[in-house]
């Protein structure tokens, strides 16, 4: 009885090391995953914005004050690596874009009560788009998100053109940068 335990066990893990192995062998995953949301009106938030961000923009930041204007709305956290990776290009691409009508939101959502590690983020890259907290992660669960980072790309006439999920890339900003400007 004792190895008929131990041959379930080795094919349990074996099957299980599979699976793993044949996920990372697949190639890279297709960060453009359709989204429900795409070719419907944006979900509408109003929530608190960082401090820094109050003197333009107030205290809160609602959607609707950015109506006709393309958007770029990026949610990140403060423990997610990759938000790390990706927010030197945000900040690049809103230098470059912030005369434009183009107007970048980032959303610091699924992390409760994380306001100091949020501000550390915004002040380690020098962030000058706004930045809003979705402490309740209810605005998240709105758009539909798997994780973070996630990047919105919305028109002009407030409908969500793409969504990519994970960091955003230099021909990522491109690409939808061009098709947002059209």
């Amino acid at each position: 009885m004792r190895s008929r335990g131990l041959l379930m066990t080795v094919l349990v893990v074996g099957a299980l090391g599979g699976l793993f192995a044949f996920g990372l062998l697949r190639g890279e995953p297709d960060r453009d995953i359709p989204s429900a949301l795409i070719g419907r009106p944006a979900p509408a938030f109003e929530l608190p914005l960082y401090e820094r961000y109050a003197p333009e923009y107030g205290p809160t930041l609602a959607l609707s004050e950015l109506a006709g204007r393309p958007l770029v709305v990026n949610f990140w956290a403060s423990w997610c690596a990759p938000c790390y990776d990706e927010a030197p290009v945000l900040q690049a691409y809103w230098r470059e874009y912030q005369d434009t009508d183009v107007v970048f939101v980032g959303v610091q959502t699924q992390d409760r009560g994380k306001r100091a590690e949020g501000r550390a983020f915004i002040e380690q890259f020098g962030l000058t788009f706004p930045n809003v907290v979705d402490d309740d992660s209810l605005v998240s669960v709105d758009w539909g998100l798997f994780g973070v980072p996630e990047t919105f790309f919305v028109a002009r006439d407030g409908t969500v053109l793409d969504k990519h999920i994970g960091p955003v890339t230099p021909e990522v900003m491109d690409r939808q940068l061009a098709a947002l400007l059209r």
